[in-house]
C-alpha cells in the first residue's frame, strides 16, 4: 500500500474480527457485549478498526461479526456474565475449542526448528516468536542468517488473488494490467507473479516490486486456474551440481500436489489411490534437494533412492546436535 493510501473496508473489517477473536479467547469468563466493545476498541474514522461510538450501531456491527464467526465455524459459546444484578448473556471462546492441540515436540525437534527459524528471515515475520508458542527456544540458533526474504505491500493482495481466483489489476511499466494470477514465486531475491495477461492475451510474469501503486482485486472465482504447471518454473538448484545425477522419488500429500507441480516445474509421474502425487525428480545436488523437500514440511516424503533418504535423516539429526 502506498503512503497515505486508505485501507480497504475488508481489511478494516478483518482487523476488527481478529481483535474480537482475541478478546473472546483471552478471558476465563463470559464477557458482556459492552465489555467486548471496550476490549475491541472504538473506530476512529473509516480507516480504523473497532466498533462505532454509537451504542446501537456498535451492537448491530457486533452481531454481524458474530454471524461471520459462525459462518467460519469459529466456536463462540454463550452463557451468563457473572456478577450482574440481572441475567446478562455473554460470550467467549474456549482455548481448547479454538487452538491447535499441543504439538508436544521433543527437545531435539524444537532445536531443529530453532535453527531453521533463525536461518531465514522474512521481513515483518518473527520466526523466534512463533517458537515460544511451540514450546520455547531449545538449542542454539544459527551463527549467521542464511537468507532474508523481502516482503512487499502487494503480496497480501496477490496471494488473495491467487487463492480466491480473483483478477488482479495493477500498473506495471506505465500501463494498466488485468492479470489472472496463477502463482506467486520467490526466486533469486525477488517475488514474481505469473499468470494470464488479459490485455496481451498471453502468459506473462511480473516482478512484484515493480508493481506501481495498489493492486485492485476482482470478484472471487473470476477465472479458472490451470491444472498443470502454472507457467512459472523457478530456479531449480537441485538440478545443478558435480554429483552424478540420481532420480529421486518424492511423494507429496494430495493437498500440496498442485503446489508441488508448480514448484518442481513438472507433472507427477504417478498418482496413488489417496490422491498423493509421486514425482520423479532428477537430482544432482542433494543439499539443494533437501531444501525443496523441506518447503513441504510433513506433507512430503522421499521414497528413494535410499541414499537420499539417509542424507535427509542425517542432516535433520545434525541440526539437533
Amino acid at each position: 500500500m502506498t503512503a497515505g493510501a486508505r485501507r480497504k473496508p475488508e481489511q478494516v473489517r478483518l482487523e476488527r474480527l481478529l481483535r474480537l477473536i482475541a478478546a473472546l479467547i483471552d478471558t476465563p469468563r463470559f464477557l458482556s457485549i459492552e465489555e467486548i466493545h471496550a476490549r475491541v476498541g472504538v473506530a476512529r474514522g473509516a480507516d480504523s478498526a473497532g466498533y462505532p461510538e454509537n451504542r446501537l450501531a456498535a451492537k448491530r456491527a457486533f452481531h454481524r461479526d458474530m454471524n461471520e464467526l459462525a459462518d467460519a465455524e469459529i466456536p463462540v459459546i454463550s452463557g451468563p456474565v457473572p456478577g450482574q444484578e440481572r441475567e446478562t448473556l455473554g460470550y467467549r471462546i474456549r482455548k481448547q475449542d479454538y487452538s491447535l492441540p499441543e504439538m508436544d515436540f521433543e527437545a531435539d525437534e524444537l532445536a531443529a526448528l530453532h535453527r531453521a527459524a533463525t536461518a531465514v528471515r522474512f521481513d515483518g515475520v518473527s520466526g523466534p516468536e512463533a517458537l515460544w508458542k511451540l514450546g520455547g527456544r531449545v538449542g542454539e540458533a544459527t551463527e549467521a542468517e542464511l537468507a532474508a526474504v523481502p516482503a512487499h505491500p502487494a503480496l497480501a493482495d496477490l496471494f488473495q488473488a491467487v487463492t480466491e481466483q480473483r483478477v488482479a489489476g495493477f500498473a506495471y511499466g506505465g500501463r494498466h494490467r488485468a492479470v489472472e494470477p496463477w502463482t506467486l514465486a520467490f526466486d533469486q531475491g525477488h517475488w514474481y507473479v505469473a499468470g494470464h495477461d488479459r490485455g496481451r492475451e498471453d502468459r506473462r510474469t511480473f516482478r512484484v516490486d515493480r508493481i506501481e501503486g495498489r493492486v485492485e482485486l476482482g470478484s472471487p472465482g473470476g477465472f479458472h486456474q490451470p491444472e498443470g504447471p502454472a507457467g512459472w518454473i523457478s530456479l531449480q538448484p537441485w538440478k545443478f551440481g558435480a554429483a552424478p545425477p540420481v532420480t529421486a522419488m518424492l511423494k507429496v500429500d494430495p493437498e500440496q500436489a498442485v503446489w508441488a507441480t508448480r514448484r518442481l516445474g513438472q507433472a507427477p509421474s504417478t498418482r496413488e489411490s489417496d490422491g498423493s502425487a509421486v514425482f520423479e525428480v532428477v537430482v544432482r545436488s542433494p543439499a539443494a534437494f533437501r531444501s525443496v523437500v523441506l518447503e513441504f514440511l510433513e506433507h512430503a516424503e522421499i521414497l528413494g533412492p535410499p541414499e537420499l533418504r539417509a542424507d535427509m535423516v542425517a542432516w535433520l539429526e545434525g541440526l539437533s546436535r
